[in-house]
């Protein structure tokens, strides 16, 4: 059985050296990339990779038009700012072999941030569905926080995908606010508005990560990681106002945030 690794870019000349090194195994390699302004598509290509210009269409359409490109029996979609753990990569090789009624799987994502791998709060153990058949699954077409749909079973791998997300911490939080920005228009076009219990929501889910959830035991990195949790919501819930109050019109949601 053949995998292709798919990783869709833009502007990740920083990560992208990293994430390609840890699928070198696969038997395809192909990056799809969103007009990027930098060196990320000369460095996929050194890399091996085949590389995709594509317009951005949002994170759902953009997986589901790399995952066409794809010619593996078994597709492994990658973040840039990811890395396959050695572990991964061996658990991939044998299960694609083996003869399972599954036609995805989950993967276990562990995320770094501050320098500290969390373990607590509600972010581990965290699993997303990254490995499937090709043919199995589309993506739902909402323009942020892509997510897989199977249309068969789902198994799960516990070997680990080491996730990167805020090596840069203030574009972190900025990636994260126009992430939210971009949610609440395209909720805003489909008929929802300003929540103000959405507000109230937001502390309770910072108390419920950091206390309840432990988030406390991974120190000032499960603080700041609970602290954007609750500070995605209240941008979203503040730029559904702006929208709602006519402040502005609902014209980036198509545009990529990186």
């Amino acid at each position: 059985m053949t995998v292709s690794a798919v990783v869709l870019t833009r502007n990740e000349a920083a990560n992208i050296a990293r994430c390609l090194k840890s699928v070198q195994w696969a038997d395809e390699i192909v990056v799809v990339d969103a007009e990027s302004m930098d060196e990320t598509c000369k460095i996929a290509e050194r890399m091996g990779a085949r590389v995709i210009v594509h317009p951005w269409e949002g994170g759902g359409r953009q997986a589901d038009f790399a995952l066409a490109q794809a010619r593996g029996e078994w597709v492994l979609m990658v973040d840039a700012d990811e890395e396959v753990s050695p572990a991964l990569a061996s658990a991939i090789r044998e299960v694609v072999k083996r003869s399972e009624p599954f036609v995805a799987y989950k993967v276990l994502r562990v995320d770094r941030v501050l320098g500290r791998w969390l373990r607590h709060g509600g972010f581990y153990p965290h699993y997303e569905i990254r490995l499937f058949k090709q043919g199995h699954v589309r993506h739902d077409p909402r323009p942020v926080h892509r997510r897989a749909i199977p249309d068969g079973p789902v198994g799960k791998l516990d070997a680990p995908l080491w996730h990167y997300p805020a090596e840069d911490f203030a574009e972190w939080w900025l990636r994260n606010l126009r992430r939210a920005r971009i949610e609440a228009e395209w909720d805003f076009l489909n008929g929802k508005r300003f929540n103000p219990f959405a507000v109230l929501g937001a502390f309770w889910k910072f108390f419920r990560r950091f206390v309840l959830k432990g988030g406390f035991l991974d120190g000032w990195a499960g603080f700041f990681a609970c602290a954007e949790r609750a500070f995605y919501i209240l941008a979203k819930q503040a730029c559904l106002l702006e929208l709602q109050r006519g402040l502005r019109q609902p014209t980036e949601w198509q545009k990529a945030y990186k």
